[in-house]
């Protein structure tokens, strides 16, 4: 791309111009373009294709951030904070219709941590209780049970999974079996960080229901909000949690948590504080009695609300077919040189999480290497993962596979 061209599209996208209300459009416009990367502010060989982990925001949203920092600091009056602060109702209503659920059922947190934390702790649990986990779910969903376990008395399991699998229907069956007489709750990832293997979560959610009707099932949506169009209409999840700084693109340290109506009263909030209200009972509607945390970053979470209006302009359909057009790019220029998989290939249970395998002590130096030769970052995570989004190019693509290639040796074996 000639200078000339990204100097435009910066400039469209408010990368080089102070960022203005209805920068989202112009974020939109860009990402849907031939030259998505032209919406984020990295540097051409420093390529982010860690997604599972972190993303980056686009430059006009980094810029909404300090705008509205810079407003708050201007003027902490009543009313400019109250302005500011009713931008979250504002982010609340979009992602709720992107999510297909109500806006009461949604509260804003700080990341998915937080809000599996909230479940962890918040349910009422006891001696005779089971808890029953993926064993690949990430640490605030699974060390965190073990720990309140060892405080309350009842009891965590751990099923695992074959990573061959054939079928949606061997999965559901491998789940559906291991909820027993004193399963009370069953908490899973629906996309491994680590293997990138995704669950059928719509069809697990139901056949425990047929078995259990009581359950409380949690889907840890943290690889799967602003990645992947996810109806929690469709899914007959409980909970359901997810951090907007990794797929949804957005300001670090705001996140969601979805409580179903039904379950908003057996699920405890863990943090009391503004804006709970004056009372035992609290006077916030739905699920915002989740996010009563007292003072937050405001400026964070008004910029929240433009990044879910240009995703609600681009749709999240178009946002995970784009993205996925991306990763199945990488998954062939990868299987070209027959490099060894971690991630399943299966279109029932791939995602744009893609390992391959590598030894503990290659994986020292081996993301190093791929970063030297190709200015893209992996991480080592379950071997070496490479986690696409839609700010990522064909160029990205071809430049990390041949890096990966070139150290092909230091891989495993397929």
């Amino acid at each position: 791309m000639t200078i000339a061209r990204r100097t435009f599209l910066k400039s469209a996208t408010g990368i080089g111009a102070a960022s203005s209300l209805g920068a989202w459009q112009q974020v939109a416009a860009a990402l849907a373009s031939d030259t998505p990367d032209g919406a984020f502010g990295f540097a051409e060989d420093r390529v982010p294709m860690n997604a599972a982990n972190l993303c980056p925001m686009p430059t006009a949203i980094s810029h909404a951030v300090a705008r509205y920092s810079h407003e708050l600091d201007r003027d902490l009056s009543s009313a400019n904070r109250r302005r500011i602060e009713n931008m979250k109702e504002d982010a609340r209503t979009t992602v709720a219709a992107q999510l297909e659920c109500s806006a009461d059922e949604l509260a804003i947190v700080r990341n998915t941590s937080e809000a599996n934390s909230i479940v962890v702790q918040g349910l009422k649990l006891g001696k005779g209780d089971e808890v029953l986990l993926w064993d690949q779910n990430h640490p605030s969903n699974s060390l965190a049970w073990d720990v309140r376990a060892a405080r309350d008395g009842f009891s965590v399991r751990r099923f695992s999974l074959p990573m061959n699998a054939a079928s949606i229907d061997e999965v559901v069956a491998a789940i559906s079996k291991e909820a027993g007489k004193q399963t009370r709750v069953v908490s899973f990832t629906h996309i491994s960080n680590i293997s990138g293997f995704r669950l059928p979560a719509a069809e697990i959610c139901s056949a425990l229901r047929r078995k259990r009707s009581d359950l409380h099932i949690h889907v840890d949506g943290a690889q799967t909000w602003g990645a992947r169009h996810f109806s929690l209409g469709n899914v007959d999840c409980d909970s359901f949690s997810g951090s907007a700084h990794k797929w949804f693109m957005g300001p670090r340290e705001t996140g969601l948590l979805f409580v179903r109506e039904a379950k908003q009263a057996k699920l405890a909030a863990t943090v009391v504080s503004i804006p709970w209200g004056n009372e035992v009972e609290p006077s916030v509607a739905g699920a915002r009695r989740y996010e009563a945390l007292g003072q937050r970053d405001d400026a964070a979470i008004a910029a929240l609300a433009e990044t879910a209006a240009w995703h609600a302009e681009l749709t999240p359909q178009f946002v995970e077919q784009t993205a996925t057009a991306i990763a199945d790019q990488l998954r062939d220029a990868l299987s070209e040189f027959d490099a060894p998989f971690v991630s399943s290939r299966h279109p029932d249970f791939r995602s744009n999480v893609i390992i391959l395998k590598a030894s503990r002590e290659q994986l020292r130096e081996l993301p190093q290497k791929v970063f030297e030769h190709s200015g893209v970052i992996t991480v080592a995570t379950g071997g070496l993962r490479m986690s696409p989004h839609i700010y990522n190019t064909r160029d990205h693509v071809l430049r990390v596979a041949a890096a990966v290639k070139r150290y092909r040796s230091l891989l495993g074996d397929t």
